[in-house]
């Protein structure tokens, strides 16, 4: 049995907690980025092994406009744009940094560009992030300790280049895509990169202080 299974995006955010976790025993396994993760091979391998919990780590983004970018969120909940919610193990959140923000999470098909759009999402639900990956994961690992843990990488109150169509079906990068909505929003790019950065720092740090407090 696994003692703590370790999943992140894959990229830029796997790669930062690949280089926080090192050395380390937990298995982190790189997952497809929006509804495809599940469909990860390494993923499904993974959970043949029955890990004794599974904790979900990567950034966000904050729905708000007082968010901080770099902000630790710890998930009580994550819900999907139907409103189906999902509760995240009491217990485990126990375990973690208490001043670490307790937040309601929504995972949406798409990236959100406009502040407006964002900003109505947390009105409508009463939502405080937003992400790709948390309603899929948490449908698929039905029954099983999971806990979620991100990093605010953009806040609510500044439009950012549009990435709805930077991703495949797959979960994979488009270049070509990501480079287009890049160019056609130069100063919402050098934020979004900016903020990318800071947050991926801050997720590198964290990772090794979370599998501590949870495994302890």
């Amino acid at each position: 049995m696994t003692p703590c299974l370790v999943l992140v995006p894959q990229g830029a955010e796997y790669q930062a907690v690949q280089w926080g976790l090192q050395p380390s025993k937990v298995v982190i396994v790189p997952i497809r980025v929006g509804a495809a993760a599940v469909t990860t091979p390494a993923l499904m391998s993974a959970l043949r092994e029955s890990p004794a919990m599974v904790l979900i780590l990567g950034v966000c983004g904050g729905l708000r406009p007082e968010d901080r970018v770099g902000e630790v969120v710890v998930y009580t909940t994550c819900q999907d744009e139907a409103g189906q919610t999902y509760f995240l193990d009491q217990r485990l959140l126990g375990k973690l940094e208490p001043s670490w923000r307790r937040v309601k999470g929504i995972t949406t098909a798409k990236a959100l560009a406009k502040a407006q759009k964002k900003q109505a999402l947390a009105a409508r639900w009463g939502v405080e992030v937003v992400d790709m990956e948390g309603v899929p994961l948490l449908r698929a690992l039905g029954g099983m300790p999971v806990v979620m843990v991100r990093v605010i990488s953009d806040g609510g109150d500044r439009d950012l280049p549009d990435l709805s169509q930077a991703y495949d079906s797959q979960g994979s990068l488009r270049p070509g895509a990501l480079a287009t909505a890049m160019l056609r929003n130069p100063l919402g790019a050098a934020r979004l990169i900016q903020g990318s950065l800071k947050a991926l720092k801050v997720l590198a740090g964290i990772a090794p202080e979370i599998v501590q407090q949870l495994t302890r």
